[in-house]
């Protein structure tokens, strides 16, 4: 019988969340994932975990039974990993991922890192937003930048402050006058391009800009949801539209005399994070980090 710790935390998080859709958003993975998974275990443990014949959630006698034994040995299994990792706090590569538009976070933390870590090998890549969390679970890599709330209602991931980005409203130089105004009603024929960010709450800098746009008396025709930071840019060189751009990222110098920001917008500042599982790694990112 072939055994996945992954899937009984899966299923831990079913019974725990009272259902599928709700563990799959604990997870940030889609509910196929979760209810395939607990299909697939059933069918190996040859016994019913979830009834399905009711309209309410119910777990069997049988789930309930798997998950008292699940959940102690799940727990060891965190303490294990936690105390192997502490063994020697020593990394000789630490892999770092980072969700699109966070690389400038990403460069200056390798930076840091490699300046207070010498022999520290460094890898950077991209990664995904919904698979992120999953497979920084597994150990596919070390850290994960993203912004605080992608992980705020989850177990087991540690979380440390590497930054803060100010948000601010890129226009294109067209829609100011010669005055330095903004053409409201050039802006209001346009779309605003936000970032594809599926995990938020009350607290999100998208929502923010969108409500102080509105105190503002400032409206656009639609929303339109982008993967990337270059991808607003391009749109607003374009004159397509106004997109929210962290200050942070530097321009590229060729669009100087295309694109500025929009004028007396209060600064939105939002926090970078470091996303890890093994504990060991907060003694590395605190001691670079101090000594920025």
């Amino acid at each position: 019988m072939k055994y996945s710790l992954l899937t009984y935390k899966y299923f831990i998080d079913v019974v725990e969340t009272q259902g599928f859709t709700p563990a799959a958003k604990r997870n940030f993975v889609s509910q196929t994932a979760i209810s395939n998974a607990i299909k697939n275990l059933e069918k190996d443990l040859g016994v019913q975990l979830i009834d399905r014949s009711t309209s309410h959630f119910k777990v069997t006698l049988a789930g309930i039974n798997l998950y008292h034994c699940a959940v102690p040995v799940l727990n060891k299994y965190y303490e294990f990993s936690e105390k192997i990792s502490q063994l020697n706090n020593s990394f000789q590569t630490i892999r770092i991922h980072y969700l699109h538009a966070f690389n400038y976070w990403a460069v200056q933390l390798a930076q840091s890192l490699a300046k207070n870590n010498p022999g520290l090998l460094l890898q950077l890549d991209t990664e995904n937003f919904a698979t992120s969390i999953p497979k920084l679970d597994a150990g596919d890599y070390d850290v994960l930048i993203g912004f605080s709330t992608a992980v705020s209602k989850i177990k087991n991931i540690h979380v440390r402050k590497i930054g803060t980005a100010n948000f601010g409203i890129l226009l294109n130089q067209k829609a100011i006058d010669q005055k330095g105004r903004l053409k409201k009603e050039v802006i209001k024929k346009q779309p605003l391009f936000l970032q594809k960010w599926t995990a938020t709450d009350n607290n999100d800098v998208q929502t923010k800009i969108k409500n102080i746009l509105e105190k503002m008396n400032i409206s656009y025709e639609q929303i339109n949801y982008l993967d990337s930071f270059d991808a607003a840019l391009s749109n607003v060189v374009l004159n397509y539209g106004m997109a929210i751009y962290p200050e942070e990222l530097p321009l590229p110098k060729i669009y100087d005399n295309h694109v500025t920001f929009l004028p007396n917008l209060p600064k939105l500042k939002y926090d970078v994070v470091a996303i890890y599982k093994n504990p060991a790694i907060f003694n590395i990112l605190d001691r670079s980090l101090a000594k920025k």
